[in-house]
């Protein structure tokens, strides 16, 4: 087990949990303002999330890490090694959702935002607070129970 984590490349997990909190305040903060207020910050991190995953950046929240606050000493780097795959893909998905509730707020419809909204932000707490992708678990267990070989 070891050899294969060893295999991984290495990533900032400082940046990538900066990055993520930064995603749960501004989704927290744009279901409570609701409206355009709202609808935007919502539409910021949708964007971020999905515009960040293809090109760097654009994910200003890890370009603000890496170039002022570890440099500065205010956030201390922390290379693991970790499969990011999923979590690419995970982003992708996180980030197309955001962007379809700040349009379904925009347009009047709360309720539907904050059921988008609300489980991909606590997938995403859940993430930066434990190292838990639930992504990762269920593609996890999609391939030991053999779905993903059969597809």
């Amino acid at each position: 087990m070891t050899d294969a984590i060893g295999q991984l490349p290495l990533y900032d997990r400082t940046a990538r949990k900066a990055h993520q909190w930064t995603m749960v305040v501004l989704v927290a903060a744009g279901l409570i303002l609701q409206g355009v207020a709202g609808s935007l910050l919502i539409a910021i991190a949708g964007l971020i999330m999905l515009v960040g995953r293809f090109w760097w950046p654009a994910d200003i929240v890890r370009q603000l890490v890496w170039r002022a606050l570890e440099p500065a000493g205010l956030l201390k780097r922390d290379d693991v090694h970790e499969d990011h795959e999923t979590r690419r893909i995970a982003r992708v998905i996180g980030g197309a959702i955001w962007l379809i509730a700040a349009v379904f707020l925009l347009a009047g419809n709360p309720v539907l935002t904050w059921v988008l909204s609300l489980p991909i932000g606590v997938m995403v707490a859940l993430d930066a607070s434990l190292d838990f992708c639930a992504l990762c678990f269920l593609m996890a267990q999609l391939d030991q129970r053999g779905f993903l070989r059969r597809a």
